[in-house]
């Protein structure tokens, strides 16, 4: 496991990536983003993973190869994901570039039984792909987490280098 790699305050940016973690970890489904063609289109997801295990930020989606979402992420690249969880108040947005994971042996090292039910025969399953966005950006609004007064100015959180650092956003 590699170590998170800081710039400034450690122990403040440790705290608010463990909260969006908390955060992702707790809900079902989110909102994915895409902006294909100068239009914005959104839609429910459910989030199959938050693969963290050496702080890379990952998250996994199972979508049909042959969905509109598909094509608009290869014409769009940039995705955004919102989460949020009531009661808690706890909200956050998550952009980065999404790739598709679309190898029959990788799709098939990743599947559970559970999927079936999305993918219900043969021809369904042989078009079933991933997702995966690696946060590079994160914008937070959780209490207890992030600074008051809640709610009037996001907390950004960015990964540049490999490094994720506080960043100041505009008021």
């Amino acid at each position: 496991m590699t170590a998170v790699k800081y710039d400034g305050d450690d122990e403040g940016v440790a705290r608010l990536l463990a909260g969006a973690a908390a955060l992702v970890g707790s809900v079902r489904n989110c909102w994915l983003i895409t902006r294909p063609d100068r239009t914005v289109t959104a839609r429910p997801m459910g989030v199959v993973a938050l693969e963290n295990s050496d702080h890379d930020w990952k998250l996994v989606f199972l979508t049909d190869g042959r969905s509109r979402k598909s094509s608009e992420i290869d014409r769009a690249g940039n995705v955004i994901v919102i989460v949020q969880r009531e009661p808690g108040e706890a909200y956050a947005t998550f952009s980065s570039r999404a790739a598709k994971i679309t190898d029959p042996a990788v799709v098939a090292s990743r599947w559970k039984e559970a999927y079936g039910r999305y993918f219900p025969n043969e021809a369904d399953r042989l078009n079933a792909i991933f997702i995966e966005i690696t946060i590079e950006r994160m914008e937070l609004w959780i209490r207890g987490v992030t600074p008051e007064p809640f709610g009037f100015v996001p907390t950004v959180v960015e990964r540049v280098g490999g490094v994720w650092r506080l960043d100041s956003p505009a008021h």
